[in-house]
């Protein structure tokens, strides 16, 4: 029941936001990482540093936070972003299975970002589809 509250909430946050979100599946997500477009990997930093998308222009500001009540939105991610990029960016969201991505993709849109894909089934699709992958090493994080 609670998933369906959650897919209610997200549908009614993107039908009064007036913006569209735009979801591509992992191959155009590497054409345009290609192009120069950057990737935004929302997923926490523990499941960044496992590995992620290998991309020239990366960063990682977690969505959500593991606290010790669990996962919770993390309340300063349009701010971590807004310092990083300015909302003309072109930015492709991803995160491990498309969930988080698709929403933190309708905040930046709601907030006045122009240029955003949500990238869907995440780093998961990523990685089933043999796409490159980095460890995070050398990788900037917020």
């Amino acid at each position: 029941m609670a998933i369906y509250w959650a897919v209610f909430l997200l549908l009614l946050v993107l039908c009064s936001s007036g913006a569209e979100v735009v979801t591509i599946d992992v191959h155009a997500a590497r054409g345009l990482l290609h192009s120069g477009y950057i990737y935004l990997d929302v997923r926490t930093a523990e499941e960044f540093g496992k590995g992620h998308v290998d991309a020239t222009k990366i960063i990682n500001i977690p969505y959500m936070l593991n606290t010790s009540k669990g996962m919770v939105k993390n309340p300063h991610f349009l701010e971590e972003v807004s310092s990083v990029y300015n909302k003309e960016d072109n930015l492709i969201v991803g995160c491990k299975s498309g969930v988080r991505s698709l929403y933190a993709t309708t905040d930046l849109l709601t907030h006045g970002f122009k240029n955003v894909k949500d990238m869907r089934d995440g780093y998961e699709d990523w990685v089933k589809n043999k796409l490159p992958v980095k460890a995070s090493s050398t990788i900037e994080e917020l």
